[in-house]
């Protein structure tokens, strides 16, 4: 993590000076998220991000060429450890 928080930190030092881009790239790499949960134009304006959401036509023709599915599976899934145990406290090997 120290590796990415570097690199982020980097990237955003010349546009908005060493104290916020330290923060901001703590809070990018620390886990709050996973990496595959979009964060909002919305949401990054509020961590401090300039966005610009104004897209010219053009874009968006190319972009509608390229249709992305809304519907998929999540590709992460959250497991708690311990697992919990059957209901019925039946225990299946099969799980540990």
């Amino acid at each position: 993590m120290k590796q990415t928080r570097s690199f982020v930190y980097n990237l955003l030092k010349d546009k908005m000076g060493e104290e916020k881009a330290i923060e901001l790239a703590t809070v990018l790499t620390e886990g709050r998220w996973t990496h595959d949960y979009p964060i909002t134009a919305e949401e990054a304006v509020s961590l401090g991000l300039p966005v610009n959401t104004d897209l010219s036509s053009q874009i968006c023709n190319i972009m509608k060429l390229y249709p992305q599915s809304g519907l998929g599976r999540p590709s992460v899934q959250y497991v708690p450890i311990p697992y919990p145990s059957a209901p019925d406290g039946n225990h299946s090997d099969a799980r540990r």
